[in-house]
C-alpha cells in the first residue's frame, strides 16, 4: 500500500469502526426493547438471556457494516474536502477518480470480511441464538399451535396432525406411518391423539389402524376405540423446528433448497435467502460508490449532515433489500432478481454519479 493509501486508511477506518459500533448499538437495543417482555417473563436464567443477547450481536453487526461504510465514505470524502487536502491533491495531478480509488479498495475489502463472518460465525452464533429462543427464553411448546404439521418421532416414522396443541399433548386427525425398507408397514389413522404421562405414551382415540405386508398392499386393518401406542416421543421432543435461512450457510441454503424441492415442496423462501448471500456483501461497495459523489455535494455540509444522509441511503438500500425479499419469498418475482434487483439499480444509479466526479 502506498503512503497516501496508509494515510486514507487512518481517516476511513476510524469513522468506519465508530459506525459499526454506534449503528451496532442502536439495532441492538431495539430489538431487545422490542422483546423485553418476553425476556422479563422468561424463566431462564440470567447467563442464559446474556448468552442469547451476546450471541445475536454478530447478527446485527454484519446486517450495518454496510451502513459503517458509507458513514465512513461520507466522513472520509467530506473531511478531505473541508479541509482543503482533495484540492491540494487535485493540484498535484491526482485525476479525481484516482483520488477515490483507495476508498473503494477498502470497501471491498470490508466485503470479503462481511461474506467471510456471513459464512462462518453469523450461522453458527445466530443458529445457537435461536435454539436458546425457542428452548429456553421462550419455548415453542408453551405457546404454538401448529396446523397440518408433518412430525418425525423416529427415524422410520412419520406423524400427521391436522393441529398439534403442544402444551396439552393433544393431536386433532393424528395419522402415524410406520415404515420399513422405505415401505409402509403399518398406519394408525385416529381421530385424536392424546399424550399419557403417566405411561410415558400416546393414546390413540377412535381410529383405524393397518397392517401393510413387504410389498406395500394392505393385509390387515382393525378398528379401536382407545390404542396405546409405542409413540413414546413426548410433546416436547416433536415440535417441529424450521431452520431459519440465517441460520445456514450458502452451501446449506442450496442443499435445503434441492431437499425441498425433491419433496415437492417451495424453495422459493431459501433460494431469495441464498442468492442474497451472495448480493449483500457487495452492498458496501456500491454504497461506497454512491457515497462519493454525495459526499463532494454535501462539501459544505457539517459531519452531523453526513451522518444523517448515511442514515436514509442506508435505510432506503435495506428497506429494496427487504421489500425485495418479500417479493422472492412470495413468488411475485423469481427468487435470483429479487435477491439482485436492489444491488443492480442502486449500482447503476451509484455508476452513474461516479462517472459524473470532476
Amino acid at each position: 500500500m502506498t503512503i497516501f493509501g496508509r494515510y486514507l486508511s487512518r481517516q476511513f477506518f476510524g469513522p468506519f469502526f465508530f459506525g459499526l459500533g454506534l449503528f451496532a448499538v442502536i439495532v441492538f437495543l431495539v430489538d431487545v426493547f422490542d422483546k423485553i417482555n418476553r425476556l422479563a417473563a422468561s424463566e431462564a436464567s440470567g447467563i442464559l438471556i446474556v448468552e442469547y443477547l451476546a450471541l445475536t450481536i454478530p447478527y446485527w453487526s454484519v446486517r450495518i457494516i454496510p451502513m459503517a461504510t458509507l458513514l465512513a465514505t461520507l466522513f472520509t470524502v467530506n473531511g478531505f474536502v473541508r479541509s482543503g487536502e482533495y484540492v491540494a491533491v487535485q493540484a498535484s495531478g491526482f485525476e479525481p477518480t484516482r483520488f477515490f480509488r483507495p476508498i473503494l479498495g477498502f470497501a471491498a475489502v470490508i466485503s470479503l470480511f462481511a461474506f467471510t463472518a456471513q459464512e462462518t460465525v453469523l450461522p453458527a452464533a445466530f443458529s445457537r441464538a435461536q435454539a436458546l429462543w425457542r428452548e429456553a427464553i421462550h419455548p415453542e411448546w408453551k405457546w404454538d399451535v401448529f396446523y397440518d404439521a408433518v412430525l418425525t418421532p423416529g427415524p422410520t416414522q412419520f406423524l400427521s396432525a391436522s393441529v398439534f396443541h403442544v402444551r396439552e399433548g393433544h393431536i386433532q386427525r393424528a395419522i402415524l406411518d410406520d415404515y420399513s425398507n422405505n415401505i409402509l408397514s403399518r398406519q394408525i389413522d385416529a381421530k385424536n391423539a392424546r399424550w399419557d404421562g403417566a405411561i410415558g405414551r400416546w393414546v390413540f382415540e377412535d381410529g383405524v389402524i393397518k397392517n401393510f405386508d413387504q410389498a406395500g398392499a394392505l393385509q390387515s386393518m382393525e378398528s379401536f376405540d382407545r390404542l396405546e401406542s409405542d409413540l413414546m416421543a413426548s410433546p416436547r421432543m416433536i415440535v417441529p423446528t424450521k431452520k431459519k435461512p440465517d441460520e445456514m450457510s450458502i452451501l446449506e441454503a442450496h442443499t435445503e433448497a434441492k431437499r425441498l424441492r425433491s419433496l415437492g415442496r417451495s424453495a422459493r423462501e431459501v433460494l431469495t435467502a441464498m442468492h442474497q448471500k451472495i448480493a449483500y456483501p457487495l452492498t458496501n461497495i456500491i454504497l461506497c460508490l454512491m457515497g462519493i459523489p454525495i459526499a463532494l455535494r454535501l462539501r459544505h455540509s457539517p459531519p452531523p449532515v453526513a451522518f444523517a444522509a448515511a442514515l436514509v441511503v442506508s435505510f432506503v438500500y435495506l428497506w429494496c433489500i427487504e421489500f425485495s425479499w418479500y417479493l422472492g419469498k412470495s413468488g411475485r418475482v423469481a427468487p435470483l432478481l429479487a435477491a439482485w434487483f436492489p444491488n443492480v439499480s442502486f449500482g447503476a444509479g451509484a455508476a452513474y454519479l461516479y462517472k459524473r466526479i470532476d
